[in-house]
């Protein structure tokens, strides 16, 4: 999958979340005037036993109000991110594309032949011209990490940090004060930002790795190392990156971005549409 096509799986895979979300909205209107009707019917009745049970009647109304509420919001909200990421990675893709220089391990170098001044090939074991041989130069030796890269890499370990750190919080010290649904609502907040954090790390180690193996994308470098391990080793790993071996892309960012939206997608279709059946 190239960035481009990383980009419009983020768009097509909030469409729905972005349907789900104009329903939940509507489910929610449609409720606050069941509820509006149910206050007039309550505030009208001179019965007392009538007027407890419309009572009764908005107060569960006013729950089913709230759920569609919450739904409508992050539904819309995962899929507004959805959207961003993928013009993010549209546009960051295009601009890479029209103003990156030549990739200079690939470019053509010519120099200037030492008997005859004749201009070859960097890579030519001798001149053409006059049969002069010619001393390879070898490349340069890869730069060390640039700031840039160790700002990521603090970044995303941040983010790994504070996203175990709220869940550590939420889980221990306000366990007892929150109640069930709000322990479910609150868990794509912590997940998404230690995903992201994660797969940013991981997606780092194997850029580094693509200069020794000459793989295309940092997902292949992955794949490489998850085949080298056993089976149930596999397994895990195919698990927790599945996401991350969609995208096929040279930038950890993008791949980290894409991989962890994905999650955050899926995570809002289970809490929102799957996990109020169960």
């Amino acid at each position: 999958m190239s960035r481009r096509a990383s980009g419009i799986l983020l768009f097509v895979l909030s469409v729905p979340l972005l349907l789900l979300g104009v329903t939940a909205g509507k489910d929610a209107a449609r409720e606050t005037d069941v509820r509006a009707w149910q206050l007039s019917q309550a505030a009208g009745t001179t019965d007392a036993m009538e007027r407890e049970r419309f009572t009764e009647y908005a107060e569960s109304t006013q729950r089913r109000i709230d759920e569609a509420a919450y739904n409508r919001t992050m539904l819309l909200v995962a899929a507004a991110a959805g959207i961003a990421g993928g013009i993010v990675v549209l546009a960051t893709g295009r601009r890479r594309r029209q103003t990156e220089p030549a990739d200079p391990a690939t470019a053509p170098v010519f120099v200037a032949c030492a008997a005859c001044g004749w201009r070859i090939s960097n890579a030519a074991t001798a001149c053409p011209q006059c049969g002069h041989p010619h001393q390879l130069v070898a490349p340069a030796a890869d730069a060390p990490p640039t700031r840039a890269g160790q700002a990521l890499r603090v970044f995303y370990a941040g983010l790994i940090v504070a996203g175990l750190g709220a869940a550590v919080v939420i889980y221990t010290v306000l366990f007892d004060s929150l109640s069930e649904t709000t322990l479910v609502r609150v868990s794509p907040f912590w997940i998404f930002p230690a995903v992201f954090g994660y797969y940013g790390l991981v997606a780092q180690r194997m850029e580094a790795r693509l200069q020794a193996t000459h793989l295309d994308t940092v997902s292949d470098q992955l794949l490489r190392v998850i085949r080298e391990t056993g089976t149930l080793g596999q397994i895990f790993s195919f698990l927790v990156h599945a996401p991350f071996l969609l995208v096929k892309s040279r930038q950890p960012w993008v791949t980290a971005l894409v991989g962890s939206l994905i999650w955050a997608i899926a995570l809002t279709l289970f809490f929102s549409v799957v996990f109020p059946t169960l």
